[in-house]
């Protein structure tokens, strides 16, 4: 009998992925399976008969008991004719076969009732729909929204002067509602009411173009929650007292609280819309801690979640620091505005800010800026997860979510501040203040810049790759992390092995991936050498073999220095050392250019900031560069305000 169950099942798997796969209905694909394991087709295929015959009975009354609970009379009546007609050729059949026996005359009548009790019975999620409206469904897949005027405020009191409706039907027959309300501050809501988790539905059309919409119930048959928050914005998203209908370029929305009509959205504002539902299924942005700065015990360091997506496009949450001087707040005098600090290359989870690193609030203490401080992905709350180092578009996206999470708590703080905006950070840093910048270019034009600090930052990554081949890195570790983050992120789908020797790539997990070691000790202590040909394979050190063509490629995808338009009122501080061994000088240039080919007005500090014996004390030209990009950016501040 096990022998007999596993063909059966087997069979019937590999045919339903068959008919799924030719867009067949599975049924059909079950018929098929008995054919092909009955007796007429290739013999007897199974042990036992008469047990697998047992097993169908009973497989028969549960679909009857199934065909029960869904009888509705109404459908029978409105599929009638397909019913009629099957159970007529059924009787047909019976009148033919008059002599049969009295146990095959009642299984023909018993296939005339299922016949027509399956009629009477329907899935709430599929409807028999004419070509026409097949042609309407088809073009009515994809998001729908109207943008109109609403004043009022969140359940916790912040205004809002304007909302955004939404209603995305899905090819499946899915989707959800939602209202987004925004104020004058940024293009990113306040609130989100509805939504994929609170407000979905499924759908269908009508041939009078009519959109039934039915509320996607729980496991419990209980209607889904109708906001994120309650409150009476919810009216706008109750699937129940919605009224839908279509034509060939709009959909007319109606409901208890709202009548308009919803058109597409531009493909820019579809990214948009589809980043903000994913954002809303996430708990919101909240401080979670406070961290006493040590050395300077005016100093405050408030950590906070906030909602935003992983490098694979992901919704996630993600961390940072908002760091305030409470004396200003306690002498009731203003801060000069918020100054997004972007850091430098790490390795550790105590480096990072959300840890209490003390780098990060010193920039506070000499600026009277109160400093918003991201940890990137793979550092604080998402620690046990792989660094995002050096991926500019998802660092860059993840900062800039900090920056306009973090100022909307910062209004809860009641403190006084200017309205200046300022972004800095140096080597990752750097980068990732520039993805910054792209970043409000493409999605943000509303957020001000007063001004961006870049220094030393690996714009074009393809610059670092190439140096690779000349053989000597003052920062191995940085070669090894790179080339390992590119290789997973962007899934080029390459073993450790085939861009790492070892010791570093059996290694890999230990001193890398388990972020207890830190920058020196990885270089010195454990990979030990500074030759380039003694870490990398040698497809890696041929910059013309297929697999670094493969990590050129996603570094093209990456780069800075192209691919973007910078907003014309940016105005940049670029700082590079010519004579930085881990970030080359190429990428200054290559930044540089790109920015005055665009107009965009640029200050500009590029030299020799280091000394030999600077060097001979163990101290990078990168690392004491660092020093003077910061001084020139306190430098900056205390001349402007």
């Amino acid at each position: 009998m096990i022998q007999d169950l596993y063909v059966l099942m087997i069979t019937a798997a590999v045919v339903s992925i068959v008919f799924k796969f030719l867009k067949q209905p599975v049924v059909l694909g079950y018929i098929v399976a008995g054919v092909l394991i009955g007796p007429n087709l290739f013999g007897e295929t199974l042990v036992n008969a008469d047990n697998v015959k047992a097993w169908g009975d009973i497989g028969v009354l549960f679909v009857l008991f199934c065909i029960g609970l869904e009888f509705r009379l109404k459908n029978l009546i409105s599929s009638g004719k397909i019913a009629a007609v099957g159970a007529a050729a059924i009787v047909m059949k019976v009148i033919d076969e008059a002599g049969m026996s009295k146990e095959r005359f009642v299984k023909g009548a018993t296939s005339i009732a299922l016949l027509l009790v399956m009629g009477a019975c329907s899935d709430k999620n599929e409807t028999t729909t004419s070509p026409a409206q097949q042609e309407m469904e088809k073009s009515l897949v994809g998001l729908w929204s109207e943008e109109f005027p609403y004043e009022d405020t969140t359940e916790d009191g912040k205004p809002f002067n304007r909302a955004l409706l939404i209603v995305d039907t899905k090819e499946n027959h899915t989707g959800y509602v939602a209202l987004a309300v925004f104020d004058d501050e940024f293009n990113e809501p306040l609130e989100v009411y509805g939504g994929p988790k609170d407000a979905s539905f499924f759908w269908h059309v009508t041939e009078q173009g009519h959109i039934v919409l039915t509320p996607q119930q729980t496991a419990n048959s209980q209607l889904p929650a109708l906001t994120r928050a309650a409150g009476n914005h919810g009216s706008f998203v109750d699937v129940r007292h919605i009224d839908l209908n279509c034509d060939s370029e709009h959909v007319t929305y109606s409901g208890n609280s709202h009548e308009g009509s919803l058109s597409r959205p531009s493909a820019g504002q579809q990214n948009l819309i589809n980043d903000w539902m994913a954002k809303s299924t996430l708990p919101r942005a909240c401080i979670t801690d406070s961290i006493p700065v040590f050395l300077f015990p005016d100093l405050m360091n408030y950590v906070f979640n906030y909602p935003s997506v992983d490098p694979f496009g992901k919704p996630c949450t993600l961390s940072g620091t908002i760091t305030v001087d409470k004396s200003l707040m306690e002498k009731d005098e203003p801060y000069n505005g918020i100054l997004l600090y972007n850091h430098f290359t790490i390795y550790a989870t105590t480096q990072a800010p959300s840890r209490g690193a003390v780098e990060f609030p010193t920039g506070a203490a000499l600026t009277n800026f109160i400093i918003v401080a991201p940890d990137y992905y793979g550092f604080g709350i998402t620690e046990k997860l792989p660094q995002a180092y050096c991926i500019s578009r998802a660092n860059g996206r993840g900062s800039l979510d900090a920056y306009l999470a973090a100022k909307r708590l910062i209004e809860d703080l009641h403190v006084k501040k200017g309205k200046d905006f300022v972004i800095a950070g140096y080597s990752e840093g750097g980068q990732t203040s520039m993805a910054v910048l792209r970043e409000i270019s493409e999605r943000h034009p509303e957020i001000k810049v007063k001004r961006t600090f870049a220094g030393d930052g690996p714009y074009d990554i393809n610059s670092m790759y190439d140096a690779i081949t000349l053989g000597y890195t003052e920062m191995p570790s940085t070669v090894c992390n790179v080339l390992w983050a590119y290789n997973h992120f962007f899934r080029l789908g390459f073993d450790i092995h085939d861009f790492l020797k070892d010791p570093v790539a059996k290694n890999f997990d230990e001193w890398f991936l388990s972020k207890k070691n830190k920058r020196i000790p990885l270089d010195e202590q454990l990979i030990k050498t500074k030759k380039t040909s003694d870490i990398c394979t040698d497809a890696v050190m041929d910059t013309n073999s297929p697999l670094s063509q493969k990590y050129k490629a996603a570094f093209r995808l990456d780069a800075l220095t192209s691919g973007w338009t910078p907003r014309s009122d940016f105005d940049i501080m670029l700082f590079h050392d010519t004579k930085d061994d881990v970030v080359p000088v190429e990428n200054f240039y290559a930044m540089s250019q790109f920015l005055k080919d665009h107009g965009i007005k640029t200050e500009e500090f590029v030299g020799e900031y280091s000394s030999k014996e600077i060097k001979e004390a163990g101290v990078s030209n990168h690392e004491v560069s660092a020093a003077v990009f910061f001084l020139r950016v306190i430098a900056w501040v205390r001349a402007n305000y």
